[in-house]
């Protein structure tokens, strides 16, 4: 794998990660026990989710490239790397708990990335 392909990959994860932390942010901004049509006024006005339904399409485009020059089979199991990201995005920004047993299932996601990439 060249160094380009595998800086765009990392950059889609964490393109997707970033869109997911913002959501999040979001998210917790809202009531859900209020009327259905009040929460998705609330939804569709929240600033972060439109934020991060954007950074979501942009993560979209660079993940249709990067379709189009690498086998499914090889880019998928690689783009798990976005879950590790995502996890250190919630515990730093979102003061969400890091547990033992979540660290650990992040070091099996990272040595499966790593075997796929030698692949």
């Amino acid at each position: 794998m060249k160094y380009l392909d595998f800086c765009l990959i990392l950059l889609q994860a964490i393109i997707n990660s970033l869109a997911q932390v913002v959501m999040k942010k979001g998210v917790n901004m809202l009531d859900f026990k209020q009327p259905l049509l009040l929460l998705c006024f609330s939804v569709a006005t929240n600033l972060y989710i439109i934020c991060g339904v954007f950074i979501f399409v942009l993560a979209l485009f660079l993940w249709l490239y990067l379709l189009s020059q690498h086998d499914l089979s090889f880019l998928y199991p690689i783009s798990s790397l976005a879950f590790v990201i995502t996890a250190f995005g919630g515990w730093f920004f979102l003061a969400e708990n890091m547990s033992f047993f979540r660290i650990a299932g992040i070091f099996l996601i990272l040595m499966g990335v790593l075997c796929i990439a030698k692949s």
